[in-house]
């Protein structure tokens, strides 16, 4: 019985750190990109890639779709809420 216990534990302890280390790999910073400067600005909020997921807009104006960053003029792929 211990013989198998002791995998058993070790095998879920595997799999409970490597869901955990997955779910903080696709939580990044948002940014949004300000046409009037064009530049891609950071904004304070956490999105995800979970395209299931609603698009995450910015807190200061549902209507901007926040990405992630590429380069100071540039912003990349619209990026999804972080869901509970």
């Amino acid at each position: 019985m211990k013989k198998l216990l002791l995998p058993a534990l070790i095998v879920a302890m595997g799999a409970g750190a490597a869901v955990a280390g997955n779910k903080a790999k696709f939580n990044e910073t948002a940014y949004r990109f300000d046409e009037s400067q064009g530049l891609c600005i950071e904004t304070e909020q956490m999105c995800g890639e979970e395209e299931t997921n609603p698009v995450c807009t910015w807190s200061a104006d549902n209507s901007v779709e926040l990405q992630r960053f590429i380069s100071p003029t540039e912003c990349g792929k619209v990026l999804h809420e972080i869901l509970p």
